[in-house]
């Protein structure tokens, strides 16, 4: 019983990613009419299919603005922290492996003259 429960859990992983895709896609088709549909609207107001698009056009980057930085301006600076820690350890690590072969480079040699 466990095992078919398992096989289904399986399935359902690719079949949820694949209905997150077009969910995602029909999602992302919807706005782009709804834009488009804007820009015909407010052409039709204005006369002018340039200056509505433009009107259109600055509305979504200020948008995309207030949404950078309600929402996205804090967890960025948290990431980029996390990647500075990440190098800070890789530097460490890198250093510290130089140091080790270098000891490792010394004894060789004093190996090799003893040796000789």
């Amino acid at each position: 019983m466990a095992l078919r429960q398992m096989d289904r859990t399986k399935k359902s992983g690719g079949n949820f990613f694949l209905g997150l895709i077009f969910f995602v896609l029909a999602a992302a088709m919807g706005v782009m009419l709804l834009i488009a549909t804007l820009v015909v609207w407010l052409s039709a107001l204005t006369g002018s299919l340039i200056a509505a698009t433009l009107i259109i056009g600055g509305f979504c980057f200020l948008l995309a603005g207030v949404i950078y930085l309600l929402a996205l301006r804090a967890p960025i600076a948290r990431i980029q922290e996390q990647i500075d820690t990440v190098y800070d350890v890789a530097y460490a690590a890198k250093t510290a492996y130089r140091w080790f072969t270098h000891k490792i480079d010394l004894f060789l040699q004093l190996f090799d003259f003893l040796r000789a």
